[in-house]
């Protein structure tokens, strides 16, 4: 029976309060390993604590919570379609990695 997050889930939920971030930069801001920072965002998104963006420009995925996913959608459904059309799916994939990485 869980007793609800650990610490570093709870040290995690804090600082994406604040804003969206990277694996990296989250177990940086977090105190923890970035293996255990994985460990923890895996556990989360299971519970529908945290929302995945994307992959960052470090090689992680960045991160926020669920209520402010919606400030850091980047293309509406139509438009993504468009965009993948025209640029090709590498390209696409390239492109909106950057993108998350700016956000």
């Amino acid at each position: 029976m869980s007793r609800g997050p650990g610490r570093v889930q709870r040290a995690i939920l804090d600082v994406l309060s604040v804003a969206a971030l990277d694996t990296f930069t989250l177990s940086l801001h977090a105190g923890t390993s970035q293996e255990s920072t994985r460990r923890a965002l895996r556990s989360l998104r299971r519970a529908g604590r945290v929302t995945w963006l994307g992959f960052a420009g470090r090689g992680g995925g960045k991160w926020c919570l669920p209520e402010d996913a919606a400030l850091y959608d980047v293309w509406p459904e139509a438009s993504r379609r468009k965009l993948e059309g025209v640029l090709g799916r590498r390209s696409f994939a390239s492109f909106r990695r950057m993108m998350v990485t700016c956000l």
